[in-house]
């Protein structure tokens, strides 16, 4: 019989090496870069990816106004200690999820949202992904 012992342990301390606060803090940033940079440039994208409803100027006029802000938060996270910068992101992520897309699914704070599938399992399970995460990178 052969032990797995080893090979977790090696797996865990590999992990440990990945999963840094700064790689996690340029992971956010990245992924939400991304968001950002979309957000200001093709908001109605933001709308009609995730929901089966039109992109109207108002929504476009939030979603564009909101790119400011979040490409705001990435240059920042980058510029802090990576500890804090991780505990920001992570925190981020965790309510970003709880207003937007778990919001959008479960309905608990905006019920009935026209949610469309499969491009919004995207931003629920990133959310989460992330939020897990942040809170690796501040375990090691």
């Amino acid at each position: 019989q052969t032990s797995l012992k080893p090979s977790i342990q090696s797996s865990k301390k590999t992990l440990t090496m990945i999963l840094t606060t700064e790689s996690y803090v340029k992971a956010f940033a990245g992924i939400f870069g991304v968001y950002g940079l979309q957000m200001g440039l093709v908001p109605g994208k933001m709308v009609t990816d995730h929901f089966e409803a039109p992109a109207t100027p108002l929504l476009k006029f939030w979603i564009r106004g909101q790119a400011v802000s979040l490409l705001g938060l990435c240059y920042c996270m980058t510029e802090m200690p990576s500890e804090k910068a991780a505990l920001v992101g992570t925190v981020c992520s965790f309510a970003i999820g709880v207003l937007y897309p778990w919001n959008a699914k479960f309905g608990y704070i905006t019920p009935n949202l026209p949610v469309k599938y499969p491009m919004h399992y995207v931003p629920e399970v990133l959310m989460g992904v992330l939020t897990a995460l942040g809170v690796a990178s501040l375990s090691n």
